[in-house]
């Protein structure tokens, strides 16, 4: 089958190595550069969705997309050291409070995990959290520690996959897609430079340029852009042994020697540019949780635009539009730990073959 796959982010790229391992005839076309927007500027951390806190389908498809990060990282290094391509660590995720209530309620996630040991999930009071790194506020009440979490580099990673895919013969067309093109109710490929690019299937994986590329096929997307920012700090040592996460804010040291600190949740339409005010509230919210952090310097400042759908679900679609459309958009924040997930459960909807994770539940008539 040939397909034509819009956008060269970690969604197509996942979708183009999975179609590739099958033997499909795909063609991937970025109008930039592979993972210049957001899976190449994305903190990369893999850690489990907390029980309780997102829906039941959310969850399943989180968890099935980290397992396959850990075959991946086998499947990229090839004959190389494990995780030698994607960088694949295992970084313990230990999400900390300083609020009462808050505490309570992640003792009684804690407890809701009791005799699964798939996620070695503890509840740390801040004695036991100074073991691991004294540095952590005082303030701090404790911490759902989950040792089953990892960290990637999404950068590496988007690329690899890729690398894997057209080393099985996909093709990469650096052009812009300006329209979908269907004859008779189905894809017949895509329009690039004003010429036809034949396909069977059209994969629309363009993030959240997603919502106007279909708009002119008659589909109605709610996808639209969040964006993020990113502070990259060189931070006292020693670097984190952990990952830190609180309200809608992290800290954790990458493997490029820096500690990064996030982030933002802003609705400012298509701008990507950095701003002052949310470096300095990134910085702020670091430093309460982490005080070692005042006396780190400024290396970096990084912006990006998430696509993110109303209900904060990814959309994976194949009857929304003409027949040969699917969708695969709205990762969100998560967008790098679904990437692969989101990547294989398209795949299927094109090929027309059984999804290895359900993902009915991510279909665009929920919106209706």
């Amino acid at each position: 089958m040939k397909v034509a796959i819009i956008g060269g982010g970690i969604a197509g790229c996942s979708t183009a190595y999975y179609l590739t391992k099958e033997g499909h005839d795909v063609t991937l076309f970025e109008r930039d550069s592979l993972a210049s927007h957001a899976s190449g500027f994305a903190q990369g951390g893999l850690k489990p969705v907390i029980r309780g806190a997102r829906e039941i389908e959310y969850q399943n498809l989180s968890d099935y997309s980290i397992e396959l990060h850990q075959n991946l990282a086998k499947e990229l290094a090839g004959d190389g050291p494990n995780g030698e391509y994607t960088n694949l660590l295992r970084k313990p995720s230990v999400a900390v409070v300083k609020d009462e209530a808050e505490a309570a309620e992640m003792i009684r996630i804690y407890k809701s995990y009791a005799g699964d040991r798939k996620y070695d999930v503890r509840w740390l009071e801040l004695g036991a959290l100074s073991h691991i790194d004294a540095r952590i506020s005082s303030d701090v009440i404790g911490g759902l520690y989950f040792g089953h979490a990892f960290e990637v580099d999404p950068y590496i990673l988007t690329l690899s996959l890729w690398q894997a895919a057209e080393e099985r013969g996909g093709v990469m067309v650096n052009r812009d897609v300006t329209d979908i093109a269907v004859n008779g109710g189905r894809v017949s490929g895509v329009v690039v430079d004003g010429e036809l690019v034949e396909a069977d299937a059209v994969v629309a994986a363009a993030g959240p340029w997603s919502a106007k590329m279909l708009a002119g096929v008659g589909v109605t997307v709610p996808v639209s852009p969040l964006k993020g920012q990113i502070v990259r700090l060189n931070a006292p040592d020693p670097p984190l042994k952990i990952s830190l996460w609180w309200d809608t804010d992290y800290a954790t040291t990458k493997s490029d020697g820096l500690t990064w600190i996030g982030t933002t949740e802003e609705e400012v339409d298509f701008d990507d540019r950095t701003t002052d005010a949310a470096r300095d509230r990134i910085i702020a919210s670091a430093v309460g949780m982490l005080p070692y952090l005042e006396d780190a310097e400024l290396v970096q400042q990084t912006a990006c635009l998430r696509p993110m759908t109303p209900d904060k679900m990814p959309v994976i679609d194949a009857e929304a539009g003409p027949e040969g459309l699917v969708i695969s958009t709205g990762g969100g924040r998560q967008g790098i730990a679904l990437g692969p997930g989101m990547g294989i459960a398209t795949a299927a909807l094109v090929a027309g073959t059984e999804s290895p994770v359900d993902v009915s539940g991510f279909s665009l008539s929920r919106f209706s």
